[in-house]
């Protein structure tokens, strides 16, 4: 499993670029924990190669609410995750 916090400057390349870079190296779980927009994503089933290679299930959870963690059998509690207002939101992730 791996996990990044998105800032302002690293959105695209948080959501974009090392989703597939993940996703090509069978990384199973890739979780973006995002302060911008008070949510986190898990991505989890790796298909395909290289470019082209992206995450099968997309579950987002709102900061506040649970997250359930399967790989790990935990439930991870989001109440204590910090916000950046005053930051423009942003377009991802994409459906």
């Amino acid at each position: 499993m791996v996990v990044e916090v998105v800032s302002k400057t690293s959105v695209d390349r948080d959501y974009g670029v090392k989703r597939s870079v993940y996703a090509s190296g069978g990384v199973p779980a890739y979780l973006i924990v995002d302060p911008i927009m008070a949510q986190c994503v898990l991505l989890t089933n790796p298909v395909g190669a290289g470019e082209k290679a992206d995450y099968k299930s997309q579950e987002t959870t709102k900061f506040g609410d649970p997250l359930t963690l399967d790989a790990l059998g935990v439930e991870l509690d989001t109440s204590g995750f910090g916000t950046l207002p005053g930051v423009r939101p942003h377009r991802w992730p994409l459906p």
